[in-house]
């Protein structure tokens, strides 16, 4: 008698509706050295996270991966390093010192939030960058004005991106810039996403290469290359050079 009812049990089981899945599954990120494609990390080490994330980016060999509320780190598929942020994320920039953006400031693990109302920003050794609807700022200190769109490190310098032009700090010297850039990474060089492709700048606005197609972002690290999510959700990895590596 007990084995029909347990064979009745798994026949209703079987007829019960499977869990949809979700649609974000199929999101894709591209970080230097590899993408996210859902919950899934892929590079030279494939692993699972929690969830499908906000954000990724990478320096060395330590993956910084961002949720709503919480950042994570990874080294060879282990995680290694938690921090609960205070406010909901927006993005994160892992080079050259790891930063989050927040909704209402910037976070870093030592000093915690901080309430900079930041367009973009990026942390270097000497302190936090950013930027907002008034200029370049170096914490509470504005250093230029302007409306920028996003701000880099470049070796010792800073770079803020405008839409035709970039300031670099220190200096105050400026470079034109492709028309209708979008996305923008700095790898020794400026590499910049246009409806048209990927531009190569040096810091005194030369180009130095051009790698055409319809590309949604990029990324680029000086160890990693270039890695670029085109508009079917393929992902291409180029070296510096702008030269397909596979």
């Amino acid at each position: 008698m007990r084995s029909w009812l347990v064979l009745t049990l798994l026949l209703l089981g079987a007829c019960a509706p499977l869990p949809s899945v979700q649609e974000t599954s199929a999101d894709r990120l591209v970080f230097p050295g590899g993408w996210v494609e859902g919950r899934w990390v892929h590079g030279e080490v494939s692993f699972p996270l929690p969830a499908p994330p906000l954000d990724v980016d990478a320096v060395e060999d330590r993956i910084e991966v961002l949720f709503p509320y919480v950042w994570q780190s990874y080294r060879d598929g282990e995680l290694t390093e938690r921090h609960d942020l205070p406010a909901p994320a927006r993005a994160l920039r892992a080079r050259p010192q790891p930063l989050v953006l927040l909704e209402d400031g910037v976070f870093t693990p030592e000093g915690g939030r901080r309430g900079y109302p930041a367009r973009d920003a990026v942390r270097t050794r000497d302190g936090v960058y950013w930027i907002d609807d008034e200029g370049l700022w170096f914490e509470r200190e504005r250093l230029a004005d302007g409306r920028f769109e996003r701000v880099l490190a470049a070796g010792d310098e800073v770079v803020a991106l405008a839409r035709d032009h970039a300031l670099r700090w220190p200096g105050e010297r400026t470079l034109e810039l492709p028309a209708e850039w979008f996305a923008a990474d700095a790898a020794g060089d400026l590499y910049l996403l246009s409806p048209d492709g990927v531009h190569r700048l040096d810091l005194e606005g030369y180009e130095l290469g051009f790698y055409p197609g319809a590309f949604e972002d990029l990324a680029a690290s000086s160890d990693a290359g270039v890695w670029l999510l085109d508009e079917g959700g393929g992902v291409r990895h180029l070296d510096l050079r702008l030269e397909e590596s596979w």
